[in-house]
């Protein structure tokens, strides 16, 4: 068993864990912690966002319609008091209109207007207590009909009232609000006009200042124009700056708004209601309508929601913090026992075995390591045993090894007996030619009677002989067993020759040509008898293939240390489906006395015994080219 030597440092065996460590941006303590976070932030800030939105929008709502109903409240409150004004000033004129000395001046003053004079204030002194306006009553006069507002002869000026916006008299540099009544005859004809003017600061500010909430919340009246009417906090008289406020707030809706301008000279957002003063508006000149306003500081207004917020991010704090720590104990309790696991499988990898794991989590975790310990034992008698059955397994490789290079050397040997039988004819014809001619010459020899042509004769039959033994040679040479030659630096194109000079002795047959283009070519390290009989194994293939008739095509070149070697007929091809079979053993497709299917199997297998390629390249009725290449010798 290997174990690790007993000096073997700790920091030694984890040395490859903290290598895989520092590779890792994040570990899973990071993970666990991160998921935990995320999971818990995710819908916590997702609730405590939604509550903080809809506890804002309905406060905004709350408040807006408490504005609205407050401004709609205040407008009905200022329209019963100007109501009240106008029914005072409608009782004078009815008292004017019974008043002879009002008629006899209006009278007299109507026969001399063509005098062309100018016209005069009729002041009329009214008793003392004829209304409740005396505070703001600023002046009160009688006109001609000529001299106040344009009516229709045809209208029906009984109830005739009107009233000016604000406007600031020079004389006593005050602003004020013009009410006037027609005064009419018994026959219900226009007599002339009274007029009262009255402040509207002494008028409206007892109306509209007593009405405030909060610290900063108060009403305010101001016109179309955003000219400011009363208001506690601005000057009567004075402009809203923001007109686009102003055209919001001067409509005749009841209603609050969200505006980026308080109309008190603050750009900040500020929450508004506004109602126009439906009874007033009827009254006052063309163009002109007055409207209340309803404005709180924005900082006061959405206090509660600070308040809101803040406890909002307090409620977040807090549970992000339990969070944390919730992370924190669950991350700890998971990735320590995980880290005694990593520690463990650090020191299995230095091959020490001996060492018992002991987490006591009491959960998947636990079981986990005890399954790891099991794993543990199993793994050192398995390493126990591992080397013998290792070399046993050694052993059977090599004989199996043995025994199919045994296999392969006998197919190889077969093949060369099995091709004897289609040799001995052409070897038979290759012999029996130079025996005759010698029989014949020999015959000669006997038979004559000049010396001098004995000479002549051994020579041919000198000739002769050698055909014979260069014919025996290739023979030999291709079926000698492959154990009595040992591997040798072999010519490829030397082989070659003597596969082409052994294929034409063998075949009756003169109608196929063999073309060669051999270029120079370094040796190679093999047996020459099998190199001999990979090319005379596809010359044949190829010439029956032909029907042995046509031309093979034999060329050689060396390229990156390497031999190759291609060998073309003419034939009928391969089809695609055989492709993929050719070299399998037993696999033919000729007929049952032409081939048993070794040859092209003996080829690869001979090839590859030199760590070398044999690869077909076949179209059907084409022809095809196999293609060898062996490494060269070094």
């Amino acid at each position: 068993m290997n174990t690790p030597p007993p000096d073997i440092e700790a920091a030694e065996v984890a040395t490859p864990v903290k290598a895989v460590r520092n590779r890792r941006y994040f570990g899973l303590f990071g993970k666990l912690m991160l998921g935990i976070l995320a999971a818990g932030t995710i819908p916590i800030i997702t609730g405590l966002s939604v509550v903080y939105v809809s506890g804002t929008n309905e406060l905004k709502q709350v408040i807006g319609d408490s504005f609205a109903a407050l401004a709609q409240e205040s407008a009905l409150q200022l329209d019963r008091e100007i109501q009240r004004l106008v029914s005072v000033n409608r009782f004078l004129a009815q008292r004017a209109a019974t008043d002879s000395q009002v008629i006899k001046t209006l009278s007299n003053r109507a026969s001399a207007e063509s005098s062309e004079s100018p016209p005069e204030r009729l002041n009329w002194n009214l008793p003392v207590g004829a209304g409740y306006d005396n505070k703001a009553l600023l002046a009160s006069w009688i006109t001609k009909p000529g001299e106040g507002p344009q009516v229709d002869v045809g209208e029906a000026t009984t109830s005739l009232v009107t009233m000016s916006g604000l406007r600031f008299d020079e004389n006593i540099q005050r602003y004020i609000f013009r009410i006037s009544v027609a005064i009419m005859g018994e026959q219900a004809e226009l007599l002339g006009w009274l007029h009262r003017d009255y402040s509207a600061k002494i008028f409206l500010d007892p109306l509209v200042y007593p009405i405030r909430f909060g610290r900063t919340g108060h009403v305010m009246i101001v016109d179309n124009d955003g000219v400011i009417v009363s208001c506690p906090d601005l000057i009567t008289g004075s402009r809203i700056g923001d007109a686009k406020l102003t055209a919001r707030v001067a409509t005749d809706k009841v209603r609050w708004i969200m505006s980026e301008n308080d109309g008190h000279g603050s750009q900040r957002t500020s929450l508004v209601g506004h109602a126009p003063l439906f009874g007033t508006n009827r009254l006052l000149e063309h163009d002109v309508s007055w409207h209340m306003f309803v404005w709180q500081d924005s900082r006061e207004i959405f206090a509660p929601a600070d308040s809101l917020l803040r406890g909002v991010v307090l409620a977040g704090l807090v549970a992000l913090g339990l969070l944390g720590i919730l992370g924190l104990y669950t991350s700890r309790s998971i990735v320590s026992p995980i880290r005694e696991l990593r520690s463990e499988v650090a020191h299995i990898r230095a091959g020490d075995l001996e060492r018992n794991l002991d987490i006591h989590t009491g959960d998947e975790i636990e079981e986990l390591a005890g399954e790891f310990n099991e794993m543990r034992l199993q793994l050192r008698e398995l390493i126990e045993n591992l080397e013998e059955k290792v070399e046993e397994r050694t052993r059977q490789l090599k004989s199996t090894e043995a025994e199919k290079d045994l296999v392969i050397e006998h197919l190889i040997q077969a093949e060369k007996v099995a091709t004897i039988a289609t040799m001995a004819s052409g070897i038979g014809h290759e012999i029996n030619n130079p025996l005759y001619a010698i029989f014949g010459i020999a015959e000669t020899i006997a038979e004559g009677s000049k010396v001098s042509e004995y000479r002549q004769y051994g020579q041919e039959i000198i000739k002769q002989c050698r055909q014979i033994a260069a014919t025996i040679k290739n023979l030999s040479g291709y079926v000698r067993p492959g154990s009595e030659h040992e591997m040798d630096r072999v010519d490829v194109n030397e082989k070659l020759a003597d596969a082409v000079s052994l294929i034409k002795q063998t075949l009756l047959s003169d109608q196929f040509e063999i073309k060669q283009n051999l270029s120079p070519v370094p040796m190679i390290l093999a047996k020459p008898e099998e190199v001999q009989q990979v090319f005379f194994n596809i010359i044949r293939n190829g010439l029956q293939a032909m029907g042995d008739q046509g031309i093979i095509e034999i060329s050689t070149h060396g390229e990156d240390d390497r031999v190759w070697i291609e060998i073309s007929d003419q034939g009928t091809g391969i089809k695609k489906k055989q492709m993929e079979k050719i070299f399998d053993p037993f696999f033919t497709t000729k007929g049952p006395d032409e081939g048993d299917g070794l040859g092209l199997f003996i080829v690869e297998q001979i090839v590859k015994k030199y760590d070398g390629k044999v690869s077909v390249n076949s179209r059907e009725g084409v022809g095809t080219t196999f293609t060898i290449c062996f490494p060269a010798a070094d």
